[in-house]
């Protein structure tokens, strides 16, 4: 059993910042001694009171080998993606995933938004067995578009198809690779979204409304998250700088970028799922992702009708997290005040 000394402990390492500052904890970064995790943080106020709940965040594992399946199968997709996909191999981020997973029984709950393996094999699903599912039974994993290809700048296509290889993650997968929520210590209903392929799915809006009416019965609140980041619709938001990059460089167009936007909006499912979001933002307080392999903070503009049918504009806080593969890795602290 761990004890709130180990935690404290821990956590009593020097905090060195890397981005921002305290006074702005949105935008804040720090790393954990010289050789410890980055960590950001996020407080959501319930209105309940009481004991605070903390979920730990984590995205972007990567992880990528194989193994002695995967050599007697000599799948072609596979050999090229192995030949051609430098980044991220022979277990390289093997050690950071350690690290992060290891702080896991200091936390209520732990959720890793996608891409956690870099491309499907049989040396990666039981490298993840390993390393995610046996070290912290009840974690939530969310789909990236990682996790669902085989294919991954390599030359040779895969002979499979979509269905097949979600197959093969639904009977490894130890939740709904789809949709998953749970509510916790009465105060907080986690949803957890596959929008991994670019898009929501059918079924997704339904479930997401039951949940949010379950929860504004109840009292509580409701945090999403997915891999992808949501389009915040916010006209402050054309060219928004990244608090700390890993990967690519400058601004990121969140006025008008990804789901939730125009284009993505032609697909039925995506459009009702947004829509079910950011009209109900009396009860949805969070928006958590990974996808960008750098930090972010942004503010969807979203809305919710009153008591008296009047209609209330507001924003919905989105956090966009950086992968763990870099660094000494890398996690967002949430706490559920």
């Amino acid at each position: 059993m761990i004890t709130s000394t180990e935690k404290t402990q821990y956590f009593s390492k020097e905090k060195i910042t890397v981005a921002g500052s305290p006074e702005k904890p949105e935008t804040y970064i720090y790393q954990l001694g010289e050789d410890g995790i980055m960590f950001r943080h996020a407080e959501i106020d319930s209105g309940l009171g009481g004991e605070p709940i903390e979920i730990l965040q984590s995205t972007d594992f990567h992880l990528n080998c194989l193994n002695a399946r995967d050599c007697i199968e000599q799948r072609p997709c596979i050999k090229s993606t192995r030949e051609f996909r430098l980044a991220f191999r022979d277990g390289s981020t093997v050690p950071n995933t350690v690290r992060t997973m290891d702080i896991t029984k200091f936390f209520d709950q732990t959720v890793i938004t996608g891409d956690t393996i870099d491309y499907l094999t049989w040396g990666t699903l039981d490298l993840m067995d390993e390393l995610v599912w046996n070290a912290c039974p009840d974690v939530i994993v969310t789909m990236g578009g990682h996790d669902i290809t085989r294919v991954m700048q390599g030359k040779v296509a895969d002979e499979t198809t979509l269905e097949s290889r979600y197959d093969i993650l639904k009977k490894f997968w130890r939740h709904d690779v789809n949709y998953f929520s749970k509510v916790l210590g009465d105060k907080v209903r986690i949803v957890c979204l596959n929008n991994g392929e670019n898009k929501y799915l059918p079924g997704q809006a339904e479930m997401l409304e039951a949940d949010i009416k379950d929860a504004r019965e109840r009292g509580i609140i409701v945090i999403i998250f997915q891999h992808e980041y949501l389009c915040t619709r916010n006209p402050a938001e054309e060219y928004v700088e990244p608090i700390r990059i890993n990967d690519g460089s400058g601004s990121r167009d969140f006025l008008h970028g990804f789901l939730g936007n125009e284009e993505y909006c032609k697909n039925p499912d995506t459009a009702a799922v947004y829509d079910v979001i950011t009209q109900n933002a009396d009860v949805v307080k969070g928006v958590f992702c990974g996808h960008k392999h750098s930090d972010f903070y942004t503010e969807i503009i979203a809305s919710y009708t009153d008591k008296d049918g009047n209609k209330v504009d507001t924003v919905i806080p989105q956090y966009v997290l950086t992968g763990n593969m870099y660094d000494k890795g890398h996690a967002l602290i949430i706490t559920i005040k």
